[in-house]
């Protein structure tokens, strides 16, 4: 494995989460009891912070495959990649192309990388992937084949 990311959520996101199974932990208790309040709180946030850390995806490179999320796709077919800064992303979320494939977690991280994918039988011309540390995983698909490129279409 050249890489491996979990897209885990912000702290905020899982403040948050408490905050609302907590404030329906308090309306419980103030209705029925703290006993009840308590019930409806603690399992209810044991569930919501499960759904977190599962919706959580991973990035992930090899020699021969880059998995996002459920999605897998030979490296053979991606042809280059580009990072993306936080103005970089923006831009290519609002000039997507419908083609393009998308692991974005806008809660989680603001940059990303962005890869061409030269296959005839896929529907996706290029990926959108959110990442923590874009330039190690750009250093995992030269790693695995892919080349770089500079947003201004320079090779590197």
């Amino acid at each position: 494995m050249l890489y491996r990311e979990r897209l885990w959520p912000t702290a905020w996101v899982w403040i948050l989460a408490v905050c609302l199974t907590g404030s329906l932990g308090i309306a419980y208790g103030a209705a029925y009891g703290v006993v009840v309040g308590a019930l409806a709180f603690i399992p209810l946030s044991v569930v919501v912070l499960g759904i977190l850390i599962i919706a959580a995806p991973i990035v992930t490179v090899t020699s021969e495959h880059l998995r996002a999320g459920r999605a897998v796709i030979p490296c053979e077919v991606l042809t280059q990649c580009a990072e993306l800064d936080s103005a970089g992303m923006r831009r290519a979320l609002r000039l997507a192309d419908p083609r393009l494939y998308m692991l974005v977690r806008p809660w989680s991280v603001r940059q990303g990388v962005i890869i061409e994918v030269d296959d005839p039988h896929d529907p996706h011309t290029s990926w959108l992937l959110s990442s923590r540390h874009p330039e190690a995983l750009m250093q995992a698909l030269a790693q695995a084949g892919v080349a770089r490129y500079a947003l201004n279409g320079e090779r590197t």
